[in-house]
């Protein structure tokens, strides 16, 4: 998986998390992700800004700074379609 993608899935389920703390596939994913980028990209210091209409993700590679962007409509879409489904809005 590319590092781009990595971290547009992350983002994603990062915010389906934050949004539903107790929900625990997203505790799992968000896990999954944040391995993928720690072990098979080395991404360290990780952090989330909403500039207009991005979300700016800032990180370190071996030590090197970077960033990427991504649409705040793009990123928020999975948790808008979790939402939308009562099936995963049932208490339990």
């Amino acid at each position: 998986m590319k590092l781009v993608d990595a971290l547009s899935n992350w983002l994603s389920i990062k915010k389906v998390y934050e949004e539903r703390p107790h929900d625990l596939a997203a505790k799992d994913t968000f896990e999954f992700f944040s391995e993928i980028l720690k072990d098979d990209h080395h991404v360290e210091k990780i952090s989330v800004t909403i500039q207009g209409p991005f979300y700016m993700v800032a990180f370190e590679v071996d030590g090197n700074e970077e960033s990427e962007r991504f649409f705040v409509d793009m990123v928020d879409a999975l948790y808008e379609g979790i939402q939308n489904e009562p099936r995963f809005n049932e208490e339990c």
